[in-house]
């Protein structure tokens, strides 16, 4: 980054403000947490990883970049023997390289952005990943992009990114694992998606800070002709997790497939914010989020789709289901949906209720005592969005996650 831009990014950061619960996209968020972040540059960091955030990482094998507080660890990351096809690199390497897949991907629409903290992320993210696929390659390895957030000498959130671009014909999946560790701070990520023409993605988030810790995380797509978007997240972690999906279906024929699962426990405020453009004819979109919440956590599921003039012929679902296990957690769900073209068909929907108290008796019936009986309900509500999931490692960590909250 150099310095124009930066002095560029921090007038574009003097105009503009915190959001408020005024912001309907931040009404349920805990603003008292959120005045607490600071940001600022990346520090060095030569801190060892704690065992066990270390061992959270999943053990998929094949090429990675890890990052620490913002700055790329050469120890942890693994670029050597990379796919046909495949360019993984850090930031500073594209810059020097490809300056113009940053220019074209990372920092677009970015002076048009009048969210605060994407604003910070472009100030201070520093550094990050860039994967790139040729036109026509398969990349049949999972590439893995670890964001860990750990407590800096003044505590301030770390900012990173990732550029993922898939020329024509390409298809890869990516894995994004945010974890962290700690009383203070937390990670502020962006990623942006460029699918070329019948491109295809599978694109993973593993959200799984500290309880203690604030995730912000900001997923932006556009989608060619013909391309295929899959797109799963499991939003774990933090006393404030929050992920921000922005699809753009920009060729005629494109189809995403948005699936997430939150888990609340404690005091956590779990948000799921997803907006879905429909800008071509004949673009499917499907959206399926399941919430499990238990003592007084909180899920916000926020959907919308938007169907542009000339986008005849989308068929765009909304689903939205929710398992309190308290009395004092709370689900809060708003569909959106703006129709300006003709030809469409559009649904939504949205649940909140209990575990069935008919189920949990037949299996108390059988033998099978009621914490086993409520872990058995739980999983299966849950494994509607884990199945979707093809890697098998990947199911396994999930399941595990799953299993360790209702332990």
């Amino acid at each position: 980054m150099t310095a124009t831009s930066t002095a560029d990014h921090q007038e574009m950061i003097a105009g503009l403000t915190y959001p408020t619960k005024r912001d309907e996209a931040w009404r349920y968020a805990p603003h008292d947490v959120l005045g607490q972040l600071s940001f600022g540059p990346p520090i060095e960091s030569t801190c060892e990883l704690p065992p066990a955030l270390d061992a959270s990482i999943p053990a998929l094998e094949g090429p990675r970049i890890v990052l620490v507080n913002g700055v790329v660890d050469p120890e942890r990351t693994e670029l050597s023997a990379l796919p046909a096809g495949l360019r993984l690199s850090t930031f500073d390497d594209a810059r020097r390289d490809q300056p113009e897949l940053l220019a074209a991907h990372f920092d677009r629409d970015v002076a048009l952005s009048t969210d605060m903290f994407t604003a910070l992320n472009v100030a201070f993210g520093r550094n990050g990943a860039v994967v790139h696929v040729a036109g026509g390659h398969a990349i049949d390895v999972p590439v893995q992009i670890i964001d860990i957030a750990l407590p800096d000498e003044k505590g301030r959130a770390s900012c990173s990114g990732v550029v993922i671009h898939l020329e024509a014909g390409a298809s890869a999946t990516v894995v994004e694992t945010r974890i962290g560790d700690g009383d203070l701070g937390g990670s502020n990520t962006r990623t942006t998606i460029t699918l070329g023409a019948q491109a295809s993605l599978a694109h993973i988030v593993l959200q799984d800070v500290a309880s203690t810790q604030v995730h912000l995380g900001r997923v932006d797509a556009t989608q060619g002709a013909g391309s295929v978007l899959s797109a799963h997240l499991f939003n774990l972690g933090g006393r404030y997790g929050r992920v921000d999906y922005a699809v753009r279906l920009a060729g005629e024929g494109a189809r995403v497939e948005l699936t997430g699962l939150y888990l609340g426990m404690g005091d956590q405020v779990l948000d799921q914010q997803v907006t879905v453009v429909h800008a071509a004819p004949d673009c499917t979109s499907r959206q399926s989020f399941r919430g499990v919440l238990d003592d007084e956590s909180t899920g916000v599921f926020n959907g919308g789709i938007e169907v542009r003039p000339g986008a005849d012929g989308t068929d765009a679902e909304q689903s939205n289901d929710n398992l309190l296990l308290s009395d004092r957690a709370e689900a809060n769900t708003q569909p959106r949906l703006e129709i300006l073209a003709d030809q469409v068909s559009c649904k939504h929907g949205a649940t909140v209720g209990q575990l069935d108290s008919d189920a949990l008796y037949y299996l108390r019936t059988r033998g099978i005592p009621e914490a086993e009986a409520r872990r058995l309900l739980i999983g299966g509500f849950a494994d509607q969005v884990v199945d979707t999931v093809d890697n098998e490692i990947l199911r396994t960590w999930i399941t595990e996650r799953i299993r360790r909250h209702d332990g």
